[in-house]
């Protein structure tokens, strides 16, 4: 599990650098609607992942992990934005993944943000596994709380 958690961080990392990337190598496409759906997003986004990371903050006194190894010490945050979403971090990041790759405009640097919201859905799921044998209470959590989105009924 502990090399497989260590591939993730890697894969993260390759897919955060090739979206940087198609930024910079890529020509901008102007199509005003999705630039402003995009700012739009990327501003959503990047507000969700400072909310998750103060609450995470405040609630364990040390910073978020790259990792999807759950750190033992800490305490399974229920409170705040993460008594909505269960991934809130992961939420922010790829809704500012998606966001700045449509207010670029080029399909190539929107697939490469849709591949690495495919990565975060199987990262999360990876993460849960873990989670479970350590947090007893993971179980009833998930069933509460979605895992990008809040549940609308019960």
């Amino acid at each position: 599990m502990k090399q497989q958690a260590q591939l993730l961080i890697l894969i993260q990392l390759i897919l955060f650098m090739a979206l940087a990337g198609s930024f910079v190598a890529l020509p901008a496409e102007q199509v005003l609607w999705a630039r402003l759906l995009g700012i739009l997003l990327t501003a959503l986004g990047l507000g969700l992942v400072m909310v998750s990371v103060l609450t995470h903050t405040l609630v364990n006194r040390n910073l978020v992990r790259m990792t999807a190894e759950p750190n033992a010490r800490n305490k399974l945050v229920q409170t705040g934005i993460y008594a909505l979403i269960r991934h809130p971090i992961y939420t922010g990041v790829m809704l500012t993944a998606l966001g700045a790759a449509l207010a670029h405009g080029h399909l190539i640097t929107l697939l490469i943000a849709l591949v690495l919201c495919a990565f975060f859905i199987y990262k999360s799921i990876f993460e849960e596994k873990l989670l479970v044998q350590v947090y007893p209470e993971y179980d009833e959590y998930r069933r509460r709380v979605g895992r990008f989105w809040p549940r609308l009924f019960g």
